[in-house]
């Protein structure tokens, strides 16, 4: 995807984000773009090719991003904590009406999106924890593949807007207590002390 294209799916996806995809007809995205919607068809073919592209665009952008991280040198605590800052952020950002339009009217594409994103989710809390115990902060005895499917399963039901706990809690709450719920479980006396002295100074 070249660069005149990653601005177009950009400016495409804040339209999603602010009104929802449903809302959102092709000749709101020519107008957006300044272009008419005969060049438009020229470039996609119909607004569920548009909505794959824009929606992988994104879901690529903050994969990557969330890699940049974990290669970042940071400790696997100060990983976590990146990264926890990071979706908070993007959380917040997110219209749930996005969520909601896409896993209704483009399911299939949904699951594909999911399942990816699961995979990649899976390894990322899988080498965090290995290099946690490579750094001494993490348990030894630990089981790895069944620590990462259990945190793996409470990110994504932050995401889970059925969920009664959402309606009363804020969302960067949620976030910050899975986190130090996930840390508190799995480091050991030298990975917590790392975490409370960074929760001074980095969540007031």
């Amino acid at each position: 995807m070249d660069e005149k294209h990653n601005n177009f799916f950009v400016k495409v996806f804040e339209l999603y984000n602010k009104f929802g995809i449903k809302s959102v007809t092709m000749d709101d995205v020519s107008h957006e773009l300044g272009i008419s919607k005969k060049t438009l068809y020229e470039c996609i073919e119909d607004k569920s090719e548009l909505v794959k592209h824009v929606m992988q665009m994104v879901y690529k952008f903050h994969g990557d991003k969330l890699e940049a991280i974990a290669n970042s040198g940071l400790t696997a605590i100060e990983e976590l904590m990146e990264v926890n800052k990071y979706m908070t952020g993007m959380v917040k950002e997110l219209n749930p009406t996005l969520l909601y339009d896409l896993r209704k009217y483009y399911p299939s594409l949904f699951t594909e999106l999911m399942e990816g994103q699961r995979r990649r989710m899976h390894e990322a809390i899988r080498k965090n924890l290995e290099k946690g115990q490579e750094q001494g902060l993490y348990r030894k005895e630990m089981n790895i593949d069944i620590i990462s499917k259990l945190h793996m399963t409470r990110m994504e039901y932050r995401f889970s807007h059925d969920s009664f706990i959402l309606n009363d809690i804020d969302s960067g709450q949620v976030m910050r207590e899975i986190f130090i719920y996930h840390l508190h479980g799995i480091a050991n006396e030298k990975g917590i002390k790392i975490l409370n002295e960074n929760l001074k100074t980095q969540w007031i």
